[in-house]
């Protein structure tokens, strides 16, 4: 039997994106790349086998039976330009905003894309502070007023004209720096900020993820218990590895003034933390909510939840870090294949409704 560290990905673009799906024999499956630059989705222990199923992105509705919901989904991502998990989640909302996932999806969605234009304008308003401070401006007549009044914006432009100056850069180079490095900072927030922004509130979620399920597999004395106990080490060494990142992004946010003056250098490491940021925290969410809801229900139920989170477990790639999995590989995958579920009738090849609804609930709770 090979053991898990075998079939960890070697980078995150190999390991792809979490997708959504309704339809529970895909939730959580996984979206990529393939050699000739086309989309493959990647489905873990079809049918009790061990390893992944690459299933051409095309070839998806025909392979499964699907929902109305994942079908429109399927052909958002097949639309879109490319499947990180900025792009996933972008097609993920537009799909639960058409209502097809239930009254739930549409309502966390619509909440979700509120909550994203109002960390866009306070990461804005918080960079425009930040500048203005670094330079030794006051910025608080702007708070005031409000940014977005025609005052706030007379006032924020003649301060910038200010700051610009002592930065010996153009007006015009100040606000295009600081609008993308808005943009790259969007979902991750200041760590001054009064609201988080997603990523730090999930990072924190995955903190409580980690800490529930080492109690539980402690006090637990089912076959799922090391189960349980390998996936709150997966979340550790994936809450370590975001804490560096945050950590990184936090110390330039600190130098502010050195940020903007060297930006042409600094961007790019920017770039690269804020989006190996998302993909280390891609998937999270869901298994997160998957076991809050099972903590309800009882001990039968959480066994079961912690197999499924296993099955799609966002183990980080090889070049992020090996994490020592080897130890435990042998007994969870033997473990795991006696307690896959059946999620569609063979007689029938109809979709456990039930389950279908399950999902659909935990997704109504997801942003």
């Amino acid at each position: 039997m090979r053991s898990l560290t075998n079939f960890a990905p070697s980078t995150f673009e190999e390991r792809g994106a979490a997708v959504a799906f309704t339809t529970p024999v895909l939730a959580q499956t996984r979206v990529r790349k393939d050699g000739r630059d086309q989309l493959e989705v990647m489905v873990p222990n079809l049918s009790e086998g061990r390893g992944v199923y690459v299933v051409p992105w095309k070839s998806l509705p025909l392979a499964f039976p699907m929902t109305v919901h994942d079908r429109m989904l399927h052909d958002l991502i097949a639309k879109a330009d490319g499947c990180s998990p900025d792009d996933i989640r972008k097609a993920v909302l537009e799909a639960a905003r058409c209502g097809l996932a239930g009254g739930g999806a549409v309502a966390a969605a619509e909440a979700a894309l509120s909550d994203d234009e109002d960390q866009r304008l306070l990461i804005n308003y918080q960079l425009i502070v930040e500048a203005l401070k670094a330079v030794g401006l006051e910025s608080t007549e702007i708070l005031r007023v409000g940014l977005t009044s025609a005052e706030g914006q007379k006032l924020t432009r003649d301060l910038m004209m200010k700051a610009a100056q002592r930065l010996a850069l153009e007006p015009t180079e100040l606000y295009g720096r600081i609008a993308e490095l808005a943009v790259l900072m969007e979902s991750i927030g200041l760590a001054s900020s009064p609201k988080p922004a997603r990523l730090r509130r999930l990072m924190r979620d995955l903190q409580g993820f980690r800490d529930s399920m080492t109690d539980w597999a402690t006090d637990n004395v089912s076959e799922a218990a090391p189960i349980g106990g390998f996936c709150a080490e997966v979340a550790e060494h994936t809450v370590n590895h975001a804490r560096n990142v945050i950590g990184q992004l936090d110390q330039a946010m600190a130098s502010f003034e050195t940020l903007l003056r060297q930006w042409e250098t600094k961007r790019p490491q920017i770039r690269k933390a804020s989006s190996r940021l998302s993909w280390l925290l891609d998937g999270w969410e869901y298994l997160i909510l998957l076991w809050s809801d099972a903590l309800t229900q009882d001990r039968y139920s959480q066994d079961m939840a912690v197999h499924d989170i296993f099955r799609v477990i966002p183990l980080l790639p090889r070049d992020e870090g090996r994490i020592d999995q080897s130890l435990m590989a042998d007994k969870l995958i033997n473990s795991q294949k006696r307690s896959v579920r059946a999620y569609v009738d063979w007689r029938s090849g109809q979709l456990d409704v039930d389950l279908v609804m399950r999902i659909e609930t935990l997704k109504g709770k997801a942003a």
